[in-house]
This record gives structure tokens, C-alpha cells and sequence, in this order.
């Protein structure tokens, strides 16, 4: 049985080069030609961190992050839940969505049960106090 050769042409816009011009070649890198550029070397020690992750839509309030330890098996339980409810409905739609939709819905329980409905005060830049509260 012959084999039988055949040559996909590229779609792309850019002018093929020389040798090249399947998919197949611009996927594997094989170009006649000059060898590709080294990638950028790592990031200077001194730069900046990215700031905390912002809202995707415009005008939505900026997220900070929140750090908490919760117990294995509830994290467990969480990331089962995220992995099977993520497509079906938005407040599962990813680990974060779920946190904040959970937080929500337990401080707006909170403030109607000990504060009049309202939001407990808070002084931006103010830290809790860490450890365990006295009589806990």
C-alpha cells in the first residue's frame, strides 16, 4: 500500500516563509527562517507586585483578598461542589464566586440579627485582632 503525502495550507495572514506553509509546520516551529528569539529573562527582583485582583465589569466594586483556614473536609466538600455547580449557576461559577456569595449571605444574616439591618462599622486599613477571642 502507497503512502499518500498531503499539505494543509495555512490560514494565517502573514506571508508564509520559504520551506514552511503547513499548519503542521507553524504548530511544531519549523520555519526556514531565523531561529526564534530567546524568551524574555525573568522578572527584575525589585519590581512590584500586580495589584489585587480587580472586578471583570467596569464601575463593579474593586476585590481585595481574604485569607481564611477552613477544615479539610469542608474544603473538600466546597471544591466538589464549585467542580459540579459551576456551569449551572453563577454564585458556583468559580471558588471565588461561591466565597463571596457565602460571605454575603452570612453577614447580611448577622447584620439583620445583631445590627438593625446595617453594616457593622469598620475602619478601612484597620486589621482584626489575630488569635482566638477570650471566652471562645
Amino acid at each position: 500500500m502507497a503512502k499518500t503525502a498531503f499539505n494543509v495550507s495555512s490560514t494565517l495572514t502573514a506571508a508564509p516563509t520559504a520551506g514552511s506553509g503547513s499548519i503542521a509546520d507553524e504548530r511544531m516551529g519549523v520555519t526556514a527562517g531565523p531561529p526564534p528569539t530567546a524568551p524574555p529573562g525573568p522578572a527584575a527582583p525589585n519590581s512590584t507586585p500586580p495589584p489585587p485582583e480587580q472586578a471583570a465589569t467596569a464601575g463593579a466594586p474593586a476585590r481585595v483578598p481574604i485569607r481564611a483556614y477552613v477544615p479539610a473536609e469542608l474544603a473538600d466538600r466546597v471544591r466538589g461542589a464549585v467542580a459540579a455547580l459551576a456551569y449551572r449557576t453563577d454564585d458556583w461559577a468559580s471558588l471565588n464566586a461561591a466565597t463571596t456569595a457565602a460571605l454575603e449571605r452570612l453577614v447580611t444574616e448577622a447584620e439583620h440579627q445583631f445590627n438593625d439591618g446595617q453594616p457593622f462599622p469598620w475602619t478601612k486599613g484597620r486589621q482584626l485582632q489575630p488569635g482566638r477571642r477570650v471566652g471562645h
